[in-house]
This record gives structure tokens, sequence and C-alpha cells, in this order.
């Protein structure tokens, strides 16, 4: 199994390392082994951040030496977008438009490769309202409607490739506004990493 995401795949703030939400899965699937690409900071898209330059080890520049470095028949789940949803300082270059441009073309690219039925792709994972306001510059500001927009891109991608959807913002939210948030209102906490886990689990059995 392979894992593609930013820090809260890599396991930020779950308070032992078998907590984190690909940890867990390998788990409920027979502990079968884990190649965790996720890289903290990373956001999805190339797009040219406000000092025009991309965002270093952005997803769709680092998908296919990650994913598609060598035949094979790993699941992939993709948890991206919370960061690219997170970041407003530069309106005309990181949006949503080029996020879901991004997106779809990586989509393809993994599809063309044969991985269409063991591909799954998660929803960002919910940000409190205290946690819009919270990180670097740059990742601040974003409203509850802007932050959505990246939720429905993925939700679409989703239906448009008849792929595996995990709603895990949907998820997330109905627990109520912070309660699955760690202390640093950005990352999940233990039940935020087991509910990710959950979104997760339920999209494979659906």
């Amino acid at each position: 199994m392979r894992v593609f995401g930013d820090s809260i795949t890599a396991g930020f703030n779950a308070s032992q390392p078998h907590l984190t939400w690909p940890a867990l899965f390998a788990a409920e699937v027979n502990g079968f082994p884990v190649r965790n690409h996720a890289i903290p900071g990373t956001i999805l898209q190339g797009s040219r951040l406000a000092d025009g330059k991309p965002r270093p080890d952005n997803g769709i520049g680092r998908f296919e030496n990650a994913l598609l470095d060598a035949p094979h028949r790993d699941a992939i789940l993709i948890l991206y977008g919370y960061n690219d949803a997170r970041y407003t300082a530069a309106p005309d270059t990181m949006n949503v438009r080029s996020f879901a441009h991004d997106y779809a073309k990586m989509l393809k690219k993994l599809i063309e490769a044969g991985h269409a039925e063991r591909l799954a792709i998660g929803s960002p994972p919910y940000i409190p309202e205290a946690g819009l306001c919270v990180g670097s510059t740059g990742f601040t500001s974003q409203t509850r409607m802007g932050f959505e927009g990246y939720v429905e891109v993925v939700r679409k991608l989703a239906r448009h490739f008849s792929l595996f959807y995990a709603p895990v913002y949907e998820s997330m939210k109905a627990h109520g506004d912070g309660a699955l948030a760690s202390a640093d209102l950005v990352h999940p906490s233990d039940a935020g990493h087991r509910a990710i886990l959950d979104a997760f689990i339920n999209a494979a059995r659906s």
C-alpha cells in the first residue's frame, strides 16, 4: 500500500506511530506494508506561490517517482488538498482551479498506468474555524467557503473518474468544530487520525 500526502499523512500529532491513519489502515488490512510518501508542508499543485516559485516537493511534481516508480499492484491512498486550501497569498496562481487541473492530470496518469481499481482519494481533512487563522506566511485567512471549494473538487474528481472516495472532511466535520483537532488546531488528534482511517475504510468497503 502506498499513501501520498502532506504532514497529516506523515502522521503529525498522533501520539504514537501506530496511531497515524496510514498505520491504522495497514492494521485493518492485515498489516500490509505501507510505503508512506507523504512530505510535511507540501501542496499538490505546482502553481507559483507569492514568491513566484512553486512550493518544493509539490505532489504533481513528484507523484510519478513516488507512485509510478515501477509496475506494482499496491493500493494507492491519496490525501491532498489541505495545504492547497489553506494558502491564500497568491490567488491568481494558487487557487482551486489550478488544484483541480493538477489533481486531474495526476489521476489520469495513475489510471492510465492501471491503478483505477486500487485508487482511493480523500477530501481534505476538516480544519477548525480557529485553525483557519493559524499557520506560516500565506497559510492563513482562508474562509470556510473557500476551503470547502477544494473539498468539492476532490468529490467531483472521484465521481468523474469513478474512484473510491473517502469523505474525510465530511466525516470529521460531523464530529463538531475542533473536536478532532490537536492542540495546534491544524493537525488531527489521535481521534482525528481514527476518523480519517474510518473514511478510507468505509470507502474501500463500499
